[in-house]
């Protein structure tokens, strides 16, 4: 990612018009992922135009069912993503186009990253400093 294009924050209510205006002017998908947070998940879009991305973030609260309204209708590779978040943190997509039901990836746990979520901070030790050459 190019540190000149930032993740912008989306509400819930701009996810659906952020894609339709992407859409009209020629954008096309790049990704979208997510991640879980102690109070909500947190998923991240991309698009790109001409070499250059534009990435957001929306945040969902966690209160079942978590859902964020399907992009698939408007870009329709969009409906891979949304089975895969489905699949993995449990999200509901409603309008999606092509629904696997929750088989869309073979996972040993079912929706892996849906549970709670713990901070751990990271300890990190001093790197060893590397004898000088001779």
């Amino acid at each position: 990612m190019n540190p000149d294009e930032p993740f912008n924050a989306l509400t819930l209510d701009q996810w659906v018009p952020t894609a339709e205006q992407h859409q009209r002017d020629g954008f096309r998908l790049v990704q979208m992922t997510g991640t879980a947070r102690a109070d909500h998940f947190e998923i991240l879009i991309s698009y790109e135009q001409d070499y250059r991305c534009t990435h957001y973030r929306v945040q969902i609260p966690r209160d079942p069912p978590p859902e964020l309204p399907s992009l698939s209708a408007i870009f329709p590779a969009a409906f891979t993503y949304e089975n895969e978040l489905k699949d993995l943190f449990g999200l509901n997509f409603p309008g999606l186009t092509v629904d696997y039901g929750g088989n869309f990836l073979r996972t040993k746990t079912k929706i892996p990253f849906s549970g709670e979520v713990t901070v751990k901070k990271e300890t990190r030790t001093p790197a060893a400093k590397s004898a000088p050459e001779t």
